[in-house]
C-alpha cells in the first residue's frame, strides 16, 4: 500500500498545533507512503468514473512551514490504494456527494477509510440512541410541542442540531429560556433537533476515547469547558488534560468498538460526560495530538501500523 490519498479541507487553515490529520499525514510519510492531497471540493465523476483533483504533498511539523504541495493533476481515485475520508462537518450535500464519489471509487477496488456509506448513514448524535443503556433521556424531534414537554419534565436540558461540529449550535435550554429559545427556532419544514438531560458533570470535562481499528487507547483526552461554557470543544477554547481509561470508559467502548468494525468504521472518537454516551464522532475525529503530547500514546502511528492488516 503506497499511494495515500487525503481528502481533507483546506490544509492552509487547519490549527497546526491540534490538527489530526496533520499528524496521521506526518505518520504515513514516516512509513514512506506516497500523499496525495484532495481538497474536499475536488472530488468529482468523469462521465462514470470517480476522479479527484489532487497535488502530491510533503508535509512537516512544523508550525511556520507544514507542507508543501506540487502542481494539481487529475487522477482516477481508483489508481490509489487508500484514501482517508477526512473532511470536516457540517454534514451537508457537499459532504454527502463526497461519499458517493468515493463509494463509487470503493467498488472499483479502492479502500476508503471511513466507510463511504457509513459515512452516510451513521449519524453522529443520532447512532447513540443504538446504546439505551449508555445515554441519558433523550427525545429526537422537530415538535415544539415535544421538545416543551420535554424541558418541563428534565428542567434543564441540552439542545443540539444534528450535522454540526465543534460545539456549534449546542446551548443550554431551561424551564426559564424554553420559549425564547424555541420561538427563535424555524420551525416551518425544520431539521430535527436532540435534546438530552443536562448532565451537571459536563463540567469536569467530556472524555474523548479513540478507538483504532477496534482498539481501545490507554487513555482518554478530558476537555474541560472554559470559564462561563458548559461545551468542553477545543474549537471553542476547551482545555485538554489526559486520563486512564476508567471501567465506565472501558465498558462503553469495549461494545461499540465491536459495532463500528462491522461498518467499516477504523478511526471513531466516543465523547462520554459523566459516565454517559454523547456522541460517536466518525467523520473528522480529534485529540490524536494531544493525546501524544501529553502521554507519548501515538495513534496514528498505531493507525499506520495496522493499514495492512485492516479488513476494508
Amino acid at each position: 500500500m503506497k499511494k495515500i490519498g487525503i481528502v481533507m479541507n483546506s490544509i492552509a487553515e487547519i490549527n497546526f498545533k491540534k490538527d489530526s490529520t496533520l499528524l496521521l499525514m506526518s505518520e504515513l510519510q514516516n512509513q514512506g507512503k506516497e500523499l496525495y492531497y484532495i481538497e474536499n471540493l475536488n472530488l468529482y465523476f468523469s462521465n462514470q468514473t470517480p476522479m479527484a483533483v489532487a497535488q502530491k504533498i510533503e508535509v512537516f511539523m512544523n508550525e511556520n512551514k507544514w507542507f508543501d504541495l506540487e502542481d494539481p493533476e487529475k487522477i482516477e481515485l481508483a489508481s490509489l490504494d487508500l484514501v482517508l475520508m477526512r473532511q470536516d462537518p457540517p454534514f451537508d450535500m457537499n459532504f454527502i456527494n463526497n461519499t458517493y464519489v468515493l463509494e463509487a471509487a470503493e467498488n472499483k477496488g479502492l479502500k476508503v477509510v471511513n466507510r463511504p456509506s457509513s459515512l452516510r448513514t451513521f449519524n453522529e448524535k443520532l447512532s447513540i440512541l443504538n446504546y439505551p443503556s449508555f445515554i441519558t433521556d433523550t427525545v429526537v424531534t422537530s415538535k415544539k410541542s415535544l421538545m416543551e414537554e420535554f424541558i418541563n419534565i428534565h428542567k434543564r436540558v441540552v439542545l443540539k442540531p444534528l450535522g454540526l461540529m465543534g460545539g456549534n449550535g449546542v446551548q443550554i435550554v431551561n424551564t426559564d429560556n424554553c420559549s425564547e429559545v424555541l420561538n427563535s427556532m424555524p420551525f416551518d419544514n425544520s431539521e430535527m433537533l436532540m435534546l438530552q438531560k443536562f448532565i451537571d458533570d459536563v463540567y469536569l470535562g467530556d472524555r474523548r476515547i479513540l478507538i483504532i481499528n477496534g482498539n481501545l487507547p490507554e487513555s482518554v483526552v478530558l476537555r474541560k469547558p472554559p470559564e462561563g461554557d458548559f461545551r468542553g470543544n477545543l474549537a471553542i477554547g476547551g482545555t485538554a488534560t489526559t486520563e486512564t481509561l476508567n471501567e465506565r470508559d472501558k465498558e462503553i467502548a469495549s461494545v461499540i468498538s465491536k459495532d463500528l468494525l462491522k461498518q467499516g468504521i477504523f478511526i471513531a472518537g466516543l465523547d462520554v460526560v459523566g459516565g454517559f454516551l454523547t456522541e460517536i464522532n466518525i467523520t473528522c475525529p480529534t485529540c490524536f495530538r494531544e493525546l501524544l503530547d501529553q502521554t507519548g500514546e501515538n495513534l496514528a502511528a498505531s493507525f499506520v501500523d495496522q493499514l495492512e492488516i485492516i479488513k476494508i
